[in-house]
């Protein structure tokens, strides 16, 4: 009976465990709870933690990470719209406005600033050595080992990965902001997923000039490919090594071993390719470097973006590690030895950190719960996604103090036959009427070499072939003979450019010409010529008209021979032809008046 109620009471005990809200960051038994207080998930006190609105976190890292380079986290504090950061790291009110009934001016602080006076510590006790105290700490704890970092609303930390298995882990931090003296205020917590793997990192770009559509990996034959190599070395860890490309481009060109990061390559027959590439770094071993001069001081160790003004012994502390699966909870025992806080002397302004440790065994599962064999893919908050690495110790056998590491890559493109040639063959001007008005007409005729296009398109352009004045594309239908004509109307004269462009799927071909356009040259047609013409004998002929009336009209003086023989001469001129008296009209010399009164002439 005994037996069975502690065994309900420990079931009870265990359900109230599961059920109870977790640190999401667990504390080392050091950890100063009176200056660095530790709220659980969802602790009402977040809510007025930072006045104004809630502090967000933008956390990343720089992996994926060969083994035995360094890796780098950032974190940014990304503060309410209201406010923002001057350029000494102090945050202001962006604006005025009233909070919580409390009337805030522009510029004024978010909160006063610490004071000088005050002895700051990191949470395991460790003292900050700096001069100037910094408004945040951060504490980040990833392999059960933490770093505690001072610094402003930015910070990084950079770690080195020797003798870490290759996998995919998880780096926690803990943000706190200084409030009062001695007390600094938890803004919440952050993680973020990277990996360690022993193959190169790299990315590799396919260009070709004119390429339609860049990433497509669809190219053109007897046209030269860049492949470029960028390698994923922020740490500059493969900057000592010596590192080849062996190139494969698929099409029995042979291989192609180059230490440059970019090499061309021309496919000159069209169809599917699988160019690929190995890379081999030859890396130097530290293991091999010559033992340090025993009577020189040795400098303190390197921490990249992690510094302090001068190195700090501290102490290891015990770490308490609880994972909670099915009401259990596993207690890592402590360590007593000591280790030295990575730092450096750079600049005054660089942040302070502590770093700690335990015994904790590397193979343990990193607190977030991400399990060492774990073969999902993860997506990292930082600048990378990897896949998920099984854990295991990289092969560095020592050869000649060098260590070996490999990359790889493949993929698969195709290649046609591009539009090689467009030319402008012929231009006919020509004039027609449209809508009650003339325009000139231009009709281009194109022709192109190669794959058959389409699309074409046609720009009318200003003399300086600068402003576009008219755009236009049309479909091409399908035929054996890449022959075109193109028609354009001209309303203005003057001198214009033309440029056409054909394309299909892969390729583009361009070419352009000057035209001439006259208006006043329509007027040379065959039609209008003939109106002219007419125009003009029409002209002609009423001149005559005109003429012959006024000299059939002349006077004509009597004589008595006319008026006696008047009436017959009528007749008789009645008679005879019309055409022979107006020949005569135009080429008679006028009659001869004797009378000398009519003449005035004297009697």
């Amino acid at each position: 009976m005994r037996t069975s109620v502690v065994l309900l009471v420990f079931l009870a005990v265990a359900s109230h465990t599961v059920a109870k809200p977790r640190n999401r960051f667990t504390r080392y038994p050091s950890w100063n709870n009176k200056m660095y207080p530790i709220w659980k998930d969802g602790d009402a006190r977040y809510k007025d933690s930072w006045k104004g609105g809630k502090v967000t976190f933008n956390v990343g890292n720089d992996s994926p990470t060969l083994t035995a380079a360094k890796v780098t986290f950032t974190i940014d504090l990304e503060f309410p719209h209201t406010q923002k950061v001057q350029p000494d790291g102090d945050v202001v009110w962006a604006e005025e406005c009233i909070i919580n009934g409390t009337k805030y001016g522009e510029s004024e602080p978010v909160y006063p600033g610490q004071s000088s006076d005050l002895e700051a510590v990191f949470p395991d006790g460790t003292p900050f050595k700096k001069d100037k105290k910094p408004a945040y700490v951060f504490v980040w704890k990833t392999w059960g080992q933490y770093w505690q970092v001072a610094d402003g609303a930015s910070s990084s930390l950079t770690i080195d990965t020797d003798d870490i298995p290759l996998g995919s882990y998880t780096m926690d931090i803990v943000i706190y902001h200084y409030r009062s003296k001695e007390k600094f205020i938890p803004l919440g917590y952050a993680s973020t997923q990277f990996s360690i793997t022993d193959q190169i990192p790299f990315a590799v770009s396919l260009v070709q000039v004119n390429d339609i559509v860049a990433g497509d990996l669809r190219f053109i034959q007897n046209r030269a490919i860049a492949f470029s190599i960028t390698l994923h070395d922020p740490s500059q860890y493969l900057s000592s090594a010596d590192t080849t490309f062996n190139w494969d481009f698929g099409d029995e060109s042979g291989a192609l071993i180059s230490r440059e990061l970019t090499v061309t390559h021309t496919y000159i027959t069209s169809g599917s390719f699988k160019p690929q590439v190995v890379i081999q770094a030859v890396i130097p071993d530290k293991a091999c470097d010559p033992p340090a001069d025993p009577t020189k001081t040795p400098s303190p160790p390197s921490h990249q973006g992690t510094t302090v003004k001068a190195a700090a012994l501290v102490s290891a502390v015990p770490v308490l590690i609880s994972t909670k699966a099915a009401g259990l909870t596993l207690s890592l025992v402590p360590s007593d030895t000591e280790e030295e806080a990575s730092s450096t002397s750079n600049t005054q302004d660089a942040p302070s950190v502590a770093k700690t440790s335990s015994s904790l065994n590397r193979d343990a599962p990193a607190v977030g719960g991400v399990e060492t064999g774990a073969k999902r893919p993860v997506t990292l908050t930082g600048r990378a996604t990897v896949v998920v690495l099984a854990k295991r110790e990289a092969d560095d056998k020592p050869d000649d103090c060098v260590i070996y590491r490999y990359g790889s890559f493949c993929t698969g493109i195709e290649v046609f036959e591009a539009i090689e040639k467009v030319e402008i063959v012929q231009m006919d001007n020509s004039v027609m009427a449209t809508h009650n008005m003339k325009r000139n007409v231009l009709d281009i005729t194109v022709t192109c070499q190669g794959s058959l296009p389409k699309e074409v398109c046609s720009v009318i352009l200003d003399a300086d072939c600068l402003k576009p004045i008219h755009t236009e594309c049309n479909m091409v239908e399908p035929s054996k003979e890449c022959q075109l004509v193109l028609r354009h109307f001209f309303n203005d004269s003057g001198v214009y450019c033309i440029n056409v462009s054909m394309a299909n799927d892969v390729s583009l071909a361009v070419t352009s010409a000057k035209v001439k356009i006259d208006i006043a040259s329509g007027l040379s047609s065959p039609g209008t010529i003939a109106m002219v013409l007419g125009f003009l004998v029409l002209v002609v002929a009423l001149g005559i008209v005109a003429f012959s009336y006024k000299r059939f009209k002349a006077y004509r003086p009597l004589t008595e021979d006319l008026i006696v023989s008047s009436g017959p001469q009528v007749d008789r001129g009645h008679v005879g032809s019309g055409s022979s008296m107006f020949w005569k009209l135009l080429n008679r010399q006028g009659t001869v008046d004797d009378c000398p009164l009519l003449q005035d002439r004297p009697v």
